[in-house]
């Protein structure tokens, strides 16, 4: 009896000096892991500086284009106002112009802002409709930027009387099925695939 109770305890003895070997190499595998993932995360902050870069010079870009702009149409409305030395259709061309370069530098101050968002930091306060959760929402906001510059830039066109006859009904027309392209794009392909991706997560809820 003596006997079988020291093996069964040499037994009981070499099973949990296996076990707590197992333990140790399972916290060391947790810990590896662990490391390893805080230097992922390490290098993903640094490389950050990739999206950081762009984000910062394109909203540099927007303001001077604001601000040259902004400075263009003060002297054109003093010039017109004072000196009297535009008619009011080409006074309203130019004013067009104006609102087409105000649009563009809302377009790179969006890209500037979703770049931002998407890889540096989401912990501005936006409205509603201007968060962006993944590329496809800062594609659409910048097709519907677009959609208008080139409906302004027709209107441009029209009071410059710079373009008449077949050659005005071929820019209407190839403006407007760049439009129609542009919106069956965002239609077909960046809210479908939303769809999608809001159908994959509600089946993961059950």
């Amino acid at each position: 009896m003596t006997e079988n109770k020291r093996n069964e305890e040499i037994v009981q003895s070499a099973g949990s000096a296996s076990a707590d070997g197992r333990d140790a190499a399972e916290t060391e595998a947790s810990r590896r892991n662990a490391a390893r993932s805080r230097s992922a995360r390490q290098i993903a902050s640094w490389t950050r500086i990739v999206a950081a870069i762009p984000s910062f010079g394109l909203l540099i870009i927007a303001v001077a284009l604001s601000l040259n702009t902004l400075i263009e149409a003060v002297a054109t409305t003093v010039g017109a106002v004072v000196l009297g030395d535009e008619s009011i259709l080409r006074l309203a061309a130019r004013y067009v112009e104006y609102a087409d370069l105000f649009l563009l530098s809302v377009a790179l101050y969006l890209l500037s802002l979703g770049l931002f968002t998407l890889f540096i930091s989401d912990n501005i306060p936006l409205p509603k409709w201007l968060t962006f959760r993944d590329f496809d929402d800062l594609k659409e906001r910048l097709v519907a930027v677009i959609c208008v510059m080139i409906g302004v830039s027709f209107l441009g066109k029209i009071l410059e009387d710079a373009v008449k006859g077949l050659d005005l009904l071929w820019l209407g027309l190839s403006s407007g099925v760049i439009i129609l392209t542009l919106t069956l794009f965002v239609k077909l392909v960046i809210n479908h695939k939303g769809e999608d991706s809001s159908h994959r997560e509600d089946e993961g809820l059950f």
